[in-house]
C-alpha cells in the first residue's frame, strides 16, 4: 500500500471514531437530561415528589417513635437504679 492509501485508511478511521464518539457523548447527554428530568416536582408523578410526600413522612414517623423508645428506656433503666 502506497502512502496515500494508508492516509486514506487512516482518516477512514479517524472519521468512523469521531463519528461514535459523537454519538455516545449525544446519547449520554439525552440520558442526563430524561434523569433530571425525574427530580423535577411536576404534580405528584416525579421521583422527587415521591420522596417528598411519601418516604420523608415516613421517616419523620420513624424518628419520633424511636425517640419516644429512647425515652422510655432511659426511663427504665433510671427506674431500675433506685
Amino acid at each position: 500500500m502506497s502512502v496515500l492509501d494508508w492516509v486514506g485508511v487512516i482518516t477512514g478511521l479517524i472519521a468512523i471514531l469521531s463519528s461514535l464518539g459523537i454519538g455516545i457523548k449525544k446519547f449520554n447527554q439525552y440520558l442526563v437530561k430524561e434523569y433530571l428530568s425525574e427530580l423535577k416536582p411536576n404534580g405528584g408523578s416525579s421521583l422527587s415528589d415521591k420522596v417528598k410526600l411519601e418516604i420523608l413522612p415516613l421517616l419523620s414517623e420513624i424518628r419520633a417513635d424511636v425517640a419516644e423508645m429512647k425515652g422510655r428506656l432511659d426511663q427504665h433503666l433510671k427506674e431500675g437504679r433506685d
